[in-house]
């Protein structure tokens, strides 16, 4: 909660038609003046890879799912409703298999969990065949909060629970293990290891991680990147700068609450910023389009690109 009270609390509110049913979402969407949407699913869907044990019963769920979500949402409906496929690089082979599954169908995102592969970075080549596969379809990674080896393997050494409730968790957690911490990680890794080098058609978009740090990470890749020049690329070294990289490939959802002007003014560019809403969660508007109004101090071309523009390339590439 953005006010930092401690006594501030949740409310719950009755299910709507439109949280449901694609042709209410798009009554919705219609009156809320809202175009093409991404959509995610919720709860238990973003963390069988941190609980669903074995590669089998792994894929089996994810694919399920992913039939699921075509037949009831669509991977594309309409050129509207984009939702994305759910993966996990657990099992290489398996993963190749699903994915060629779900771009068949018409998958524009695909839905990673944050954080390692089990002693592998992301970006290792290792994963190529993987890559090379959303490369060459355009299609876009996705990576959206969610509960994956943080809490389980990093919260323990500092003495938190490793698998608290989320009504429940310490302030902590939710700073280092299922905030920030991450999805940085996991965008260095991709950088660092060049995966965008090797494949240049791919982009990312991060949701639901806030967008305040993005300034200062962007930097500490820079600085990192000279102090690392001797140490192991395992996919090369880079042609350009990682901000450059980033600033290229990756989208990201600012929360309402953050102060998006600022983080705007001090990455001296927009390209990078989405316009997003997770109502009615907390960091969420009722309103899509009040987002408009927390970027007023930008120039009108800027909103536009905010509000439509950069998230919209994702999409028709």
């Amino acid at each position: 909660m953005a006010s930092g009270n401690p006594e501030e609390t949740y409310q719950f509110e009755p299910m709507h038609e439109s949280y449901q049913n694609r042709e209410a979402r798009l009554r919705v969407m219609d009156e809320q003046g809202l175009d093409q949407t991404i959509i995610y699913p919720g709860g238990w869907a973003l963390v069988a890879e941190e609980y669903v044990k074995g590669v089998e019963p792994l894929y089996a769920n994810y694919h399920s799912f992913n039939r699921y979500m075509n037949e009831v949402w669509g991977f594309n409906h309409q050129g509207r409703i984009y939702a994305p496929a759910l993966l996990s690089l657990r099992d290489l082979p398996s993963a190749v298999k699903e994915l060629e599954y779900v771009l068949e169908q018409g998958a524009r995102f695909i839905l990673l969990p944050t954080g390692p592969v089990y002693g592998r970075s992301p970006g290792d080549p290792y994963f190529d065949p993987f890559w090379k596969l959303v490369n060459d379809a355009k299609a876009s990674v996705c990576y959206h909060i969610s509960e994956f080896y943080y809490n389980s393997q990093v919260a323990p050494s500092w003495g938190y629970d490793p698998n608290p409730i989320h009504f429940r968790m310490s302030a902590w957690q939710w700073q280092n293990t299922y905030g920030q911490r991450p999805v940085e990680e996991t965008l260095s890794a991709l950088i660092f290891d060049n995966l965008f080098g090797r494949f240049p058609d791919i982009n990312v978009l991060v949701s639901e991680f806030g967008s305040e740090w993005v300034p200062h990470f962007v930097r500490h890749m820079d600085k990192s990147r000279g102090m690392g020049r001797n140490g192991p690329w395992v996919g090369g070294q880079l042609d350009e700068r990682p901000s450059q990289v980033f600033r290229k490939h990756v989208r990201v959802v600012p929360y309402p609450e953050d102060d998006i002007v600022n983080v705007v003014k001090r990455l001296g560019y927009h390209e990078s910023i989405v316009m997003g809403s997770d109502f009615p969660h907390a960091e969420g508007l009722a309103n899509p389009a009040d987002f408009r109004k927390l970027i007023a101090e930008l120039g009108e071309s800027a909103q536009d690109d905010i509000m439509y523009n950069n998230a919209q390339q994702l999409i028709t590439r």
